[in-house]
């Protein structure tokens, strides 16, 4: 299910953009779930989405006001920016969205992006660890990784829900996980006995990386450099706002 949010705050292009999309989306048989805002404030109150579609020129926040607020709190949503003027496009492109479309926004052009955008989640949902526990064998998708750690000759894969344990070396899943092409779930050895994932850090200092969910995890000191470079770059990479 993608879950897709259309921020306009002229009702009738709202209704119309919103239409398009779902319109695009049952064509190809994609399973969705659209919502409707008139506002940033009310989009800010609810829970992420995996696409946004938001209008550049609203009263009284406007799309990159509300795009950077979003980036703050952690939102990975894919951002899509719809403006009326060309020159708008250049402004969006500061805080690194997916694409832009000019009003009256193009039903093939908007096709375009929404594909595009559905097919990329479908990979990256697609991507998981593979654990066997005695005979059993578990598949843990990325996005539900916050760190990894090695205990006592275990690897204990902590989720967002759970915590996991198997038998394995961290030196045999590195290569696999750190790969950069695995935005927006880029992982990291941060000490010999940690990988993190870097879609789940707050903040970090030359002794440990702060998750969202107020974990802390050790950081190397010979590390601390190049995790700063590699944080870095998966933030411009994800689209956050500097």
């Amino acid at each position: 299910m993608i879950r897709i949010a259309v921020c306009e705050d002229e009702q009738v292009l709202l209704d119309e953009l919103s239409g398009k999309v779902s319109k695009i989306l049952e064509q190809h048989s994609i399973a969705y779930n659209i919502e409707s805002f008139r506002n940033g404030s009310a989009l800010l109150a609810r829970e992420a989405y995996d696409i946004l579609l938001l209008d550049i020129e609203m009263e009284p926040m406007d799309g990159l006001e509300l795009a950077g607020k979003l980036r703050m709190r952690g939102d990975d949503s894919r951002l899509v920016f719809i403006t009326a003027h060309q020159q708008y496009a250049v402004d969006a492109y500061e805080v690194h969205p997916f694409h832009y479309l000019i009003k009256p926004v193009d039903s093939e052009k908007l096709e375009t992006v929404l594909l595009q955008l559905c097919n990329s989640l479908h990979r990256e949902r697609g991507r998981a660890v593979i654990v066997r526990q005695g005979t059993a064998v578990r598949r843990v998708p990325l996005e539900q990784i916050r760190y990894l750690e090695v205990l006592d000759r275990k690897i204990y894969l902590h989720t967002v829900e759970e915590t996991v344990p198997f038998y394995g070396k961290l030196e045999d899943l590195e290569p696999a996980l750190t790969r950069p092409e695995l935005v927006p779930d880029s992982f990291f050895r941060c000490h010999r006995s940690y990988i993190v994932n870097l879609r789940h850090v707050q903040l970090y200092d030359k002794n440990e990386i702060r998750l969202d969910n107020e974990d802390c995890i050790p950081l190397s000191k010979r590390r601390y450099k190049s995790f700063g470079l590699a944080f870095m770059h998966y933030l411009k990479e994800r689209g956050d706002v500097f």
